[in-house]
């Protein structure tokens, strides 16, 4: 990492809106570079406080907001990018299913500058570590590994 105040994907000297490390949204590296400035990645910023996962409409809207075609950009449902709190509040307070879900651990604390922390938590993304660990199988038992012991049994000789 290039600050030595991170640590892998987290800045332990920023905090998120949680008041906790700021953990990193997503890669820098694989973002376009012909991208308004009012979409970031990496770690949120002051500027661009808000981590959020976009949604179709929330593209559309601020493709034309900023007379730059997102989607040709290269730009689609799903990415992760932090985003100027104030562009999030215009689709957040419309309401509706194109509001772009908040990565909480991600935004940086500068967004309660902007939006209330009861706003941004209705709006809240699924967490990536609540999936269930180990392969599921259909019927009674439903796991694949039900045995207490770590690893297999020494065959036979």
């Amino acid at each position: 990492m290039s600050g030595k105040n991170e640590q892998g994907s987290m800045d332990v000297k920023q905090k998120n809106v949680l008041h906790a490390p700021l953990h990193k949204l997503s890669s820098p590296i694989s973002t376009p570079s012909n991208l308004p400035s009012s979409l970031h990645a990496g770690f949120c910023t002051s500027t661009n406080p808000i981590a959020a996962a976009l949604t179709s409409a929330f593209i559309d809207t601020l493709s034309s907001t900023t007379s730059t075609d997102l989607r040709k950009a290269g730009v689609g449902p799903g990415q992760r990018f932090c985003l100027e709190a104030s562009a999030w509040k215009q689709i957040a307070d419309k309401g509706g299913e194109g509001v772009p879900r908040v990565k909480l651990e991600s935004s940086h604390v500068e967004a309660l500058e902007s939006v209330e922390l009861d706003v941004l938590k209705r709006w809240e993304a699924s967490r990536d570590n609540d999936s269930k660990h180990g392969a599921e199988r259909p019927g009674p038992g439903n796991w694949v590994r039900e045995s207490g012991e770590i690893g297999g049994k020494e065959p036979r000789a």
